[in-house]
């Protein structure tokens, strides 16, 4: 598969070490072709905002090198080994098919209910297979009835709070939901959650955020 102007594994993984991020030459190669990818798919179906693969990577990659370290130091330490996690309205595969890429543990759920999206998800891992990683096509309520996640991903899938309400009950103890947004989020007085983590990062002018919260245990 042709490359777009340049994204190449070894050009790709100097991009990444100049923005903080090491990749392994089989990460490197991964991140290509799911970039290289996306592009083709975007022309005709406009996945996202970015119309080159480097604004791609900047502005919507970078967000899932930044969740990964976050994970790892302030999320996963509490989770079981072998997290099960779902990532609610997954779009284009962002942050999924990226995080993926780079942390490959347990078990991953892209919920997408847009038919092409799944159609491009599927294709994506169809080629460069991500282990434990897999696709539900359909209503993320349909998907978790009567289902429980150690770690719940979301990307402007509903309003915080609402989402918040209708996760109620399908996290396992001492599971967590990791927000990513443009704000600190905290939890209010009386809330059901607590929140477990916190870290900020900035993206060209953006200063963007992650927030986990868990919910009381009785």
């Amino acid at each position: 598969m042709a490359k777009p102007n340049g994204c190449t594994p070894a050009f790709l993984a100097d991009c990444c070490r100049k923005s903080g991020f090491e990749t392994t030459p089989e990460q490197a190669g991964q991140l290509s072709a799911y970039l290289t990818l996306l592009m083709q798919w975007n022309k005709v179906m406009n996945l996202v905002g970015a119309r080159h693969w480097r604004d791609a990577l900047d502005d919507l990659v970078m967000d899932s090198f930044h969740l990964n370290a976050f994970l790892r130091s302030q999320v996963l330490p509490a989770l079981p080994a072998s997290p099960v996690c779902w990532d609610l309205g997954s779009g284009a595969g962002l942050p999924g098919i990226p995080l993926r890429i780079l942390w490959n543990e347990g078990d991953y759920w892209m919920v997408e209910s847009r038919d092409k999206r799944t159609i491009f998800l599927s294709t994506v891992l169809a080629r460069s297979p991500l282990a434990g990683t897999h696709v539900f096509h359909g209503r993320a309520e349909q998907f978790m009835e009567g289902k429980k996640a150690d770690l719940i991903v979301s990307r402007a899938f509903m309003p915080w709070k609402e989402l918040l309400a209708f996760i109620k009950g399908h996290l396992n103890p001492g599971g967590q939901i990791v927000f990513l947004t443009l704000e600190e989020l905290k939890a209010d007085e009386g809330m059901d959650w607590t929140a477990t983590g916190h870290a900020s990062y900035k993206i060209g002018k953006d200063t963007r955020h992650f927030c986990a919260f868990a919910q009381k245990q009785d």
